[in-house]
């Protein structure tokens, strides 16, 4: 590995040590430490197994457990958890099972994923040493930032019914759970399609308004956890500035299935007939964006 890509993810990991610690300020269980180890413990563990079987694509069965555990972890490490921090885990707990459970049925048994095949391909002999840093370390630093922002209100939320701001996180999580909707919903109708053995493009149901409602509901997910913890800014359990610096939880999910899940998936969909003409009619990822 050349010294510019050792740089760059030395800055990557004192970056998530900061998030962790808020300013490097809290390095013990009072900060968010527990979830960041484990993060890097958990993505290294699924990095040996794939090395092993010589399947790298097994990450994304992985990828939604990491935050049901992170967040459990956060739990586990908060002395007075409110409702909120329940109801928080309660819903990643729900999101990342299904997630994991759904790719493990479809992709058990399966070869390695054509996008993790033609990296495989294009390492050559250096694919393990690669591939460690590139593939798992890097879903590692997402899959914690991501997290982030759900664990630091999970951890430091001083939510009540019938606080004066309630009413702000009741909309977030609404937010969360129309995302959820979209992303659960998408994913049946399509898998519904697929077990009919038709070999043609699915556009009706959601995805007759967005070519991509599970990753559209990912993105409202993301936002709405974010948006969940709005009182944190008013209160004195974490800095504002901090709080508000997390923004990057939702900014990066999003950013990441626009410039790169989602192009590498609509490469492969340009091999149907309708699919010119499906683009043309639906939009990308937001129903409400121009086609």
């Amino acid at each position: 590995m050349d010294k510019k890509r050792v740089v760059i993810y030395t800055l990557l990991f004192l970056a998530t040590f900061a998030i962790a610690t808020q300013g490097f300020t809290k390095t013990g269980f009072d900060g968010l430490v527990v979830p960041l180890m484990f993060t890097y413990a958990y993505f290294t563990i699924i990095f040996l197994i794939a090395t092993a079987i010589k399947n790298n694509s097994i990450v994304d069965i992985g990828w939604g457990m990491g935050f049901v555990v992170g967040s459990w972890l956060t739990l586990f490490v908060t002395e007075n958890p409110t409702i909120l921090s329940y109801v928080i885990v309660g819903f990643i707990t729900v999101w990342g099972v299904r997630l994991s459970a759904r790719l493990l049925r479809r992709n058990y048994g399966k070869p390695e994923d054509f996008r993790y095949a033609q990296w495989r391909e294009e390492w050559g002999d250096k694919v393990v040493i690669i591939a460690f840093f590139r593939v798992f370390m890097v879903q590692g630093i997402i899959n914690f930032v991501v997290g982030s922002a759900s664990y630091t209100v999970i951890k430091y939320n001083q939510f009540s019914i019938g606080s004066d701001h309630q009413y702000l996180v009741y909309l977030a999580l609404l937010i969360a759970f129309v995302g959820l909707f979209f992303e659960v919903v998408g994913d049946e109708q399509l898998r519904r399609h697929i077990a009919k053995g038709s070999r043609t493009l699915l556009q009706t149901g959601l995805w007759s308004i967005t070519r991509h409602p599970n990753y559209f509901g990912e993105i409202l997910i993301w936002i709405g956890l974010y948006a969940s913890g709005i009182t944190l800014i008013f209160t004195n359990s974490v800095n504002p500035f901090y709080y508000l610096l997390l923004i990057i939880s939702p900014v990066l999910m999003t950013t990441v299935l626009i410039k790169v899940s989602t192009p590498l998936l609509e490469k492969n969909m340009e091999k149907y007939a309708s699919w010119e003409e499906y683009t043309k009619r639906v939009p990308m990822l937001f129903p409400w964006a121009k086609k």
